[in-house]
């Protein structure tokens, strides 16, 4: 789950436990939430953060 807090953070939390798993700081506001998609198989996550977009790419589920 992924979610963004107004004071710059992007930040990924565990779906089944809630845990912390990473954040990220953008320096800059943030007004929108981040979006999920996937290209050619690959996940990623994005956030708008000031008038920068910072993009990420999701490692691949262990099996």
């Amino acid at each position: 789950v992924f979610g963004a807090i107004r004071d710059g953070n992007l930040v990924a939390l565990d779906a089944k436990t809630g845990a912390h798993l990473w954040h990220f700081p953008t320096g800059a506001n943030i007004a929108a939430s981040p979006i999920s998609y996937a290209i050619d198989g690959k996940q990623y996550v994005a956030i708008a953060a000031g008038n920068t977009v910072y993009a990420f790419t999701l490692p691949d589920r262990q099996r």
